[in-house]
C-alpha cells in the first residue's frame, strides 16, 4: 500500500454529515482493516483458485476475471486501504476512470467480477466483511445512468407467458421458424438472413439427407457437434456484426420449428436457409414483416410513447436479459452467445476461431440446454 491520501478529504456530503450526527459510520469498512491485515494473502488469487478455476475449463473466461482483478488491485494500490475493503468513493473512482476507455457494459461486468470476491467474504463468517454493507452495490446504484449501455432497453416488459402466448399465435410455418430461431439464439436480423446450410447441423436424417447437396452441416467448425448453428464473425461473413464467431445449441423447440419449415421450403438450390415467399434469400425488411405480422398492433407504439415497438431486435434483448437476470449466467457466457468481443481480436485464422469456439461452447452447451426458456410449443 502507498502513502497516498484518501480521496475523501473534501467537505463531507450532507448524507455523511447526517450519519455522523446520528453516530453512523460513514465508511464502515475502515475498522475492519486490521483484521484483514493479520494475514498477508492475495485474496483475489485465492478466489481465482477456489472458484474461477474450478468452474470453467476456458482460459478465455478465466482471463476476464484476472483482468478485472488486476485493474482493481492497481487502482486500490493508489490508496492506503485494503483492496477488499473499499469505500463507495473508491468504487466510484474506478468506474469513472474505466468509463474513459471502456464501454458501460464492460465496466459493469468488471465490477460484477470484483464484487463476487466481496460477496464471497460476506458469506464466509471467517472474514470481517459485514453482510449489511456493500460499497459495490451502492456505487452501481449511484452510477446507473453512466453504466447504461447505448443499446436500447426500452422495450415493453414482457413476461415469459406473454412471449409464449405470442409464439403460440403464429400460424405461418416460415414466420414461426424464423421468430423462434431469433428468440432462442438472440442473433441479429442480418445474421439470421445470412445463415447458410453449411452453418447448421440437425439430428434429423430426412433433413440432413434432403439438403446434403447444399452442404448442410459441412463447415469444419461443426465437426463433432450436433444440433447447432454457426454464426461467423463480421470479417468472415459480410453483414454479420458479431466480433467473435459463435456456435449456438439448437434446443428441441428450435429444431422442431426449423424442421417443420425445412420440410416445406422451396427446393430452388439456394444455400440460404431462410427464404421469402418468392423463394429469394430472406432480407431484413422481410424479417421485419414477419415480426410485424405477429407482434403488432398489440406491441406497437408511437414515437412519443414510453416504449419502443417490438421488432426483431427484441429477440436479442430478450435472450440476453433471460440469461443475465433470470438465470444469473456469468457475463462471458452471455457475451459469447451475443458474439461480443471479450479480449484481444482472435483474427480470422480458422485454427484460432476453432480454439475460441471450442473453449466457450464446452462451457455453455449443457447450461444452455438446461436454462433456455421454454415456449411450450411441442
Amino acid at each position: 500500500m502507498s502513502d497516498h491520501n484518501e480521496p475523501l478529504d473534501e467537505e463531507l456530503p450532507p448524507e455523511d454529515r447526517l450519519g455522523g450526527l446520528r453516530g453512523v459510520e460513514a465508511d464502515p469498512l475502515v475498522p475492519r482493516e486490521p483484521e484483514m491485515e493479520l494475514l498477508d494473502q492475495d485474496w483475489y488469487d485465492r478466489f481465482d483458485e477456489k472458484f474461477v478455476q474450478t468452474n470453467t475449463t476456458s482460459e478465455e473466461y478465466r482471463n476476464q476475471y484476472l483482468l478485472a482483478f488486476r485493474e482493481w488491485k492497481d487502482h486500490m494500490a493508489q490508496f492506503d486501504r485494503h483492496e477488499t475493503l473499499p469505500s463507495v468513493t473508491h468504487v466510484n473512482l474506478f468506474i469513472k476512470k474505466s468509463l474513459n476507455t471502456q464501454s458501460p457494459g464492460v465496466v459493469k461486468t468488471k465490477i460484477r467480477y470484483i464484487r463476487e470476491v466481496y460477496k464471497w467474504m460476506q458469506r464466509d463468517h471467517r472474514f470481517p466483511h459485514p453482510t449489511n454493507w456493500d460499497p459495490f452495490l451502492n456505487a452501481l446504484e449511484e452510477n446507473t445512468i453512466a453504466l447504461t449501455s447505448s443499446e436500447a432497453d426500452d422495450f415493453p416488459v414482457l413476461h415469459l407467458e406473454d412471449v409464449q402466448r405470442k409464439v403460440h399465435e403464429i400460424t405461418n410455418i416460415a414466420e414461426r421458424a424464423a421468430i423462434v430461431f431469433q428468440l432462442k439464439t438472440g442473433i441479429r436480423s442480418s445474421e439470421l438472413c445470412n445463415i447458410r446450410f453449411s452453418d447448421i447441423k440437425i439430428a434429423n436424417h430426412e433433413v440432413m439427407n434432403h439438403y446434403e447437396p447444399l452442404g448442410i452441416g459441412s463447415d469444419p467448425i461443426l465437426d463433432g457437434k450436433q444440433n447447432v448453428v454457426y454464426i461467423p464473425r463480421d470479417e468472415v461473413r459480410e453483414r454479420n456484426k458479431r466480433k467473435c464467431p459463435t456456435v449456438i445449441p439448437l434446443d428441441d423447440e428450435t429444431r422442431a420449428t426449423l424442421i417443420d419449415y425445412l420440410l416445406i421450403r422451396p427446393d430452388n438450390g439456394d444455400e440460404h436457409v431462410f427464404l421469402t415467399k418468392k423463394g429469394k434469400p430472406l432480407d431484413r425488411g422481410s424479417l421485419q414483416v414477419f415480426w410485424n405480422n405477429n407482434w403488432r398492433p398489440e406491441y406497437e407504439y408511437d414515437e412519443d410513447d414510453e416504449f419502443r415497438s417490438i421488432s426483431p431486435h427484441f429477440a436479442r434483448h430478450w435472450m440476453s436479459t433471460w440469461f443475465r437476470s433470470r438465470k444469473s449466467w456469468n457475463e462471458p457466457w452471455v457475451q459469447y452467445l451475443r458474439g461480443d468481443r471479450m479480449g484481444p481480436d482472435i483474427g480470422t485464422k480458422r485454427s484460432a476461431m476453432h480454439r475460441y469456439v471450442h473453449a466457450y461452447f464446452g462451457d455453455i452447451e449443457e447450461r444452455y440446454e438446461r436454462d433456455i426458456f421454454p415456449l411450450d410449443i411441442l
